[in-house]
Formats: C-alpha cells, structure tokens, sequence
C-alpha cells in the first residue's frame, strides 16, 4: 500500500515536471519567421533585439527591453526577443526568461542558413550582438542599435519612432 502510494507521487511529480517543462518551451524562428512576426505588427512600432545568456552585455541591457515592453505594450510598440543561443541551451534561455520576467514574445534562432536569418534581420548587421532594430510603423528600420543600451536609450527612440508621420 505505502509503495502503491509512493509510485502514484513519483508518478504526479514526473508529470508536473513535464509539464513545466513543456510550458517553457520557445518557439524556434528562421529569417522567414522574423518577417512573419514584423509583417504581423504593421502599424506598430516594432523593437526587436538578438541576444545570448552568454553575452554580458546582453544580459546587462535585457531588464531595459523588460522595462520597455511593460511600458509600452498598450502603447503601439511591441518588443520581440530573439536568443541566438544553441538551441541545446533553451532550458538556460527559459530560465534567464523567467527570472527577467519576460513577458514579450520571446524566440530563440532555429539552426540553420545564418546568412539569411542575418539579412532577414538587416542586410547591413554584422552579426555581433546584443543588436536591436527598432521598426517604424510601416514596418521600415528606423534605428539600429548594437551594443548594449539603457532603458532611457531605448525609450528615447521609441518615442522619436512613435511620433514620426506615417
């Protein structure tokens, strides 16, 4: 009786943590998916930032992007976040996800052509990151941020993005 029990919590607790598991699942993104999501937000200002947990400066500007979004959202703008980690580090990308308390949508790069997931992304990007490209409404980059950037940074050209005329 007291082994039927013990299977039945061994069994509850494996099923809790594959469903936790499942739940931090991030979608994989290609250069087409880039502009499925950017075409998706036409009349938005669009930010969206390429990054890695392993880069120090990425990690350094995230909560600014965090901050960005939460203020933003209901504001015309949306922020994406694109990892460019290994897909083999997903459970790091959810983990570093979770404890920023990211709430924009988040993708991490599918393996594959990085030439065209790079020109998908902008022609003139030399690949370094964190790289951010903010988007007009139209859906035209507008700025083109590399290197890391503060909140004010990022607000800044938000708000000249938001107030240019269609």
């Amino acid at each position: 009786m007291v082994a039927a029990r013990r299977i039945g919590w061994v069994a509850a607790l494996l099923a809790i943590a594959l469903l936790a598991q499942a739940a931090t699942r991030i979608p994989q993104i290609d250069g087409k998916g880039i502009q499925k999501e950017l075409a998706k937000r036409k009349g938005k200002v669009v930010v969206l930032n390429l990054w890695a947990t392993w880069c120090p400066p990425c990690r350094q500007e995230f909560p600014g992007l965090v901050k960005l979004y939460d203020k933003y959202r209901n504001r015309g703008v949306d922020v994406i976040v694109v990892s460019v980690d290994d897909v083999e580090d997903e459970a790091k990308v959810a983990e570093f996800l979770r404890q920023q308390k990211a709430k924009m949508p988040a993708f991490i790069k599918k393996p594959g052509d990085s030439e065209k997931f790079i020109n998908a992304v902008d022609r003139d990007w030399p690949g370094a990151i964190p790289y951010t490209v903010v988007y007009d409404r139209n859906g035209k980059p507008f700025a083109k941020l590399l290197g890391d950037h503060t909140f004010a940074q990022f607000e800044a050209t938000v708000k000249k993005a938001l107030a240019k005329r269609k």
